[in-house]
């Protein structure tokens, strides 16, 4: 199933989000704070004598970014966006820390749906993750990733919009490869092409 999310996403993906002209340019700085929920990580099919099967998970934690936004045209912004979150992991691995920081940094943009008192704006974006493990027998990842999300805009002054998004994050890996190799050692492996994080979201968003 999660190949056919992969059309989904790029269609999402706006045309070149390069900065237009307005008589009223401005950019849009978004603080927010959420919690991610994430796929699991699954062994090879095929083992090799003497290996047993195993699945690593995370566990779910909180997160926190920041979103910078800028006009496109009427209804559409360009959008850099950074997301952190630390968490652990879960399941049939033995680290001596089980702590992992995982950060997206996407370029793309949004475009609002539905007008009215409480827009709704669909958004996307593609970029990298970085997944750093704190344990030292694992190697740092980085991968290409993109986003998909949708998001709902409340006002609450001139300047200053609340705003609710649901996101989702889908990681590009090597089928069948190991990940977080140190040196000769490979302590986890996937036989997926693609990672997937959730992340729900609450955020102020102030207009200069």
């Amino acid at each position: 199933m999660k190949h056919y999310l992969l059309p989904l996403l790029f269609a999402c993906l706006f045309s070149p989000i390069t900065s237009a002209k307005f008589a009223d340019d401005y950019y849009e700085l978004t603080i927010f704070v959420g919690e991610r929920t994430s796929d699991s990580f699954e062994d090879d099919e095929d083992l090799e004598d003497g290996e047993e099967s195993f699945e690593v998970d995370f566990l779910n934690d909180a997160s926190a970014g920041a979103i910078l936004a800028w006009p496109f045209d009427f209804n559409r912004q360009g959008e850099l966006l950074f997301s952190h979150s630390s968490t652990e992991f879960d399941g049939d691995v033995d680290l001596d820390d089980m702590e992992i920081s995982i950060s997206y940094l996407h370029l793309g943009g949004n475009v609002a749906v539905s007008g009215g008192k409480v827009p709704i704006v669909i958004s996307g974006g593609l970029g990298i993750v970085h997944l750093a493990p704190g344990d030292n027998s694992l190697d740092s990842e980085t991968r290409p990733s993109v986003n998909l999300g949708v998001g709902a805009r409340f006002a609450i002054a001139d300047d200053v919009t609340f705003r609710l998004d649901a996101r989702l994050y889908a990681s590009f890996f090597d089928s069948n490869g190991s990940i977080f190799c140190s040196g000769e050692s490979c302590v986890i492996r996937t036989n997926s092409n693609l990672w997937l994080q959730g992340e729900f979201t609450a955020g102020l968003t102030y207009r200069f």
